[in-house]
């Protein structure tokens, strides 16, 4: 099946384990990230909006303009969350794989 000795075997989980240890606190860190640009988005767009004159829809798109930017930076934000968690996804579905291969490595290990 391969050449893998289980020390690599243990090796390879081993390190799998660490880097998801470390893109979980990745994640943490993107995710507060997050919720700082969210809440400052919101707090300059309520602001003015709320300091606007005229009709609605003036002061709705003199908001969406003025905060345009704060807008376009949340939305990278939101997008390095969504890709750390497409990360953490693909190691925890390489430990698995890894985990399921075990056995057939064991087997392969006792006929050697």
């Amino acid at each position: 099946m391969s050449n893998l000795t289980p020390a690599q075997v243990i090796a390879t989980l081993s390190a799998i384990g660490k880097e998801i240890d470390e893109t979980t606190e990745q994640l943490s860190e993107v995710d507060a990230k997050v919720v700082r640009l969210k809440h400052d988005f919101e707090m300059a767009y309520a602001g003015t909006f709320l300091n606007t004159e005229g009709a609605m829809e003036i002061r709705r798109y003199t908001a969406k303009l003025s905060t345009g930017d704060a807008s376009f930076v949340l939305e990278c934000a939101e997008q390095e969350l969504r890709a750390v968690n497409m990360k953490l996804r693909a190691l925890r579905d390489r430990l698995e794989i890894g985990r399921s291969l075990g056995p057939l490595l064991r087997l392969e290990w006792g006929q050697a």
